[in-house]
């Protein structure tokens, strides 16, 4: 049913994605383009098996992306070809084969800002080619997000042409073997890292990204002249959710000892399990409610 559960809240999301799309590739304010390999938009399966673990999941990159950038402008990106739902995150506009270039050069010409997002795909080298040779430096991003090692230096020795400056060396801002962040640029193509990184008290185990999104984006609100603001301490409330979900493993386990044990249940122990278990529902809802109250 778990698994039921999740696909249905992953469908929904879809159509709400497919009727808000409609209003923001309509409407008169300013965009914000983003551009992908299709292969990094998140399956049904993936979303499925990552919302089995508490909150994780519950929202993907792209919408937590989608959500820090709102200041500036509306997350718009190319549809994948002949999807019947997008993707929960930008609003999707489509375009055939032969047209999805001319799509493309119109949309980064209006964009306010243009986030490329660090992959192996010819035709993501053709739009940063085209974003280098047409647009202003300080409106084009370089978001790479946790892409092995090896991954990003294939990436970077493909892209040095194009730029005809080097992007920053992956040891610069690995983390966990893993390169992430943004890379921005000066007037003269100049490269210069955005660090994904959090402070401890502000991580969130509920939307990690829009955490780390919010603090690596700073520069660039302020290069906008928008009023930046750090998403609020939940501190305290990770210390609680963590030790009450170490409480349902313990627990958990000395109901199981005991039911061996003893060839028998102990209901004291199952009634706590399930008192427990309750109490960390209702924290986790009390961690969505402020999420959701510092989005309005």
């Amino acid at each position: 049913m778990t698994f039921v559960g999740a696909f249905l809240i992953w469908r929904g999301r879809q159509y709400a994605a497919k009727a808000a799309a409609e209003r923001i590739v309509t409407d008169s304010n300013p965009d914000v383009l983003y551009l992908r390999a299709f292969r990094s938009d998140p399956s049904v399966k993936g979303f499925v098996l990552l919302s089995l673990r508490w909150g994780s999941g519950l929202e993907t990159q792209e919408e937590q992306l989608a959500d820090v950038l709102r200041p500036i402008g509306d997350l718009v990106a190319i549809g994948r070809p002949g999807e019947a739902l997008p993707t929960p995150g930008a609003a999707r506009i489509y375009a055939s084969d032969e047209e999805w270039k001319k799509v493309v050069k119109r949309q980064m010409q209006a964009a306010r800002l243009v986030i490329i997002r660090a992959g192996g795909s010819e035709n993501l080298l053709w739009e940063l080619k085209h974003a280098v040779e047409t647009l202003n430096p300080q409106k084009v991003l370089v978001l790479v997000l946790k892409m092995k090692a090896k991954d990003y230096e294939s990436f970077r020795t493909e892209v040095n042409p194009v730029l005809s400056v080097s992007l920053p060396e992956g040891a610069t801002f690995v983390q966990f073997k893993r390169v992430s962040g943004f890379i921005g640029f000066s007037a003269d193509w100049k490269p210069s890292v955005f660090p994904i990184g959090v402070p401890y008290f502000r991580r969130d185990v509920y939307k990690p990204y829009r955490q780390l999104f919010k603090f690596a984006l700073r520069p660039v609100f302020e290069s906008f002249g928008l009023e930046w603001q750090p998403p609020p301490n939940v501190f305290w409330l990770n210390v609680i959710f963590n030790l009450v979900g170490l409480l349902v493993v313990i627990l958990g386990v000395l109901n199981l000892i005991v039911k061996i044990w003893f060839k028998e249940t102990n209901t004291l122990l199952g009634l706590s399990f399930v008192i427990v278990f309750i109490f960390t529902a209702i924290l986790r809802l009390t961690m969505f409610a402020v999420q959701s109250q510092t989005r309005r």
